[in-house]
């Protein structure tokens, strides 16, 4: 067995030594283009989810989002919301907490002082400015005016797409264009109504946050009618993604009655899109492999059919087929692998530090590569099993062919 292995790697090697050189090097650069086709899908891909992600742990929700109980009766509030905010800031790992008020209202607002207003309806959420930045960052993103200061109760902070301009993704639906400085009316379901000077316009690229609009939480604890340990909403951040799980068990033993979701239950939207980028991605990878499958079908047969007479005489003077077959194989298997080798040079030593340095501007945030190891190793024995299809198939065929008609040429 060693030696048929041995005599098949030497005729490969010959074959390939023989070729050629142009040949070889194209093929090669075709399979290295391959290969970085796998890997670039997928990573570019994983970016986007990636940076869905983070736009919504640090700009929205946080880790863990605690709501108001639904069973076994209805509630608005979180009580007692002080107490639980400190025990759960005395679990380890948990970076911060941040009580939230969160509302609905009516946006009005007359951009030519014409008595032509533009409305919209929009959800409102009371910060406490000293405490947010604990947990989000939307204060890190406000790109006109300036974030909430202290227990100002006439100011607000816009979304982007609630203001309009500024790059707003959904501008059809926005206020227009409100500049900072200038008054909107809000109408809240309460049936209170106030006016409120905008001092910033926030933008995250985000749409599901950016339609979002920022007052303090002493004007919102106003606006309710509420006092200071009932709060709408408590978010909580924890130093590492994806442990959310312990945290929410052991907050559930504190509070049984509590809604208690990690930040993936919370926005469902997230779960699809991952579903849907990853379909694409396994899609993609599945035409470049059959490609490069077909690319290296069609050398290793083109070379089969043009040396059908010295596989016919490897046959007469006792060359075994399985030999034949494996010296092909071989063949298939050094251009996948230095394809692979080539691929990964160019991939990690060019492609992702360009990509650090230069991240995409997408309307979601400035994407940049996400490779996965799991997902190289995947699209590495994709490759290769691919290569070993390709030229196992008409080395298989060529080497079954009769002695005398492959002399021949018959």
């Amino acid at each position: 067995m060693i030696k048929d292995l041995k005599v098949a790697l030497f005729l490969g090697f010959k074959s390939i030594v023989n070729g050629h050189k142009s040949t070889i090097v194209l093929m090669i650069f075709i399979l290295s283009l391959a290969f970085i086709n796998l890997v670039f899908v997928a990573s570019i891909l994983n970016g986007i989810t990636e940076t869905i992600n983070n736009q919504i742990i640090d700009n929205s929700v946080a880790n863990i989002i605690i709501d108001p109980q639904e069973e076994p009766k209805r509630k608005d509030y979180i009580l007692n919301s002080k107490q639980l905010r400190q025990d759960i800031e005395d679990m380890p790992g948990v970076i911060a907490t941040v009580a939230r008020y969160k509302m609905t209202a009516t946006f009005t607002y007359d951009k030519d002082k014409d008595g032509e207003f533009k409305y919209g309806a929009w959800e409102v959420i009371g910060v406490d400015p000293d405490e947010e930045p604990l947990v989000t960052g939307i204060s890190e993103h406000i790109i006109a005016g300036r974030y909430l200061e202290g227990l100002g109760t006439g100011d607000i902070v816009l979304g982007s797409d609630i203001a309009g301009g500024y790059g707003a993704i959904d501008e059809f639906r926005s206020l227009g264009g409100v500049n900072i400085g200038e008054k909107v009316r809000l109408n809240f379901r309460n049936e209170i109504t106030r006016k409120y000077t905008v001092t910033g316009i926030s933008k995250v690229k985000l749409l599901l946050i950016d339609q979002t609009a920022y007052i303090t939480t002493k004007e919102a604890k106003s606006i309710l009618n509420i006092g200071d340990d009932r709060v709408s909403q408590i978010l909580i951040k924890i130093e590492d993604t994806g442990n959310e799980d312990w945290y929410i068990e052991e907050i559930r033993k504190m509070a049984p009655n509590l809604k208690v979701r990690k930040w993936t239950e919370y926005t469902s939207i997230v779960g699809d899109l991952t579903e849907s980028f990853d379909l694409i991605a396994a899609m993609i990878s599945i035409i470049g492999l059959a490609v490069a499958a077909v690319t290296i079908f069609i050398l290793i047969y083109v070379n089969a059919i043009n040396k059908r007479r010295q596989i016919g005489i490897l046959k007469a003077i006792g060359i075994k087929e399985n030999i034949i077959i494996i010296s092909y194989i071989c063949q298939a298997l050094f251009y996948a692998i230095f394809g692979i080798i080539f691929g990964s040079i160019i991939m990690f030593y060019f492609i992702e530090p360009y990509f650090i340095n230069h991240p995409l501007p997408f309307p979601i945030g400035d994407i940049t590569l996400a490779i996965k190891e799991v997902q190289v190793l995947q699209g590495v024995l994709g490759l290769l099993v691919a290569a070993f299809i390709a030229g196992f198939v008409p080395a298989w065929r060529a080497a079954r062919e009769n002695i005398l008609k492959a002399i021949w040429g018959v």
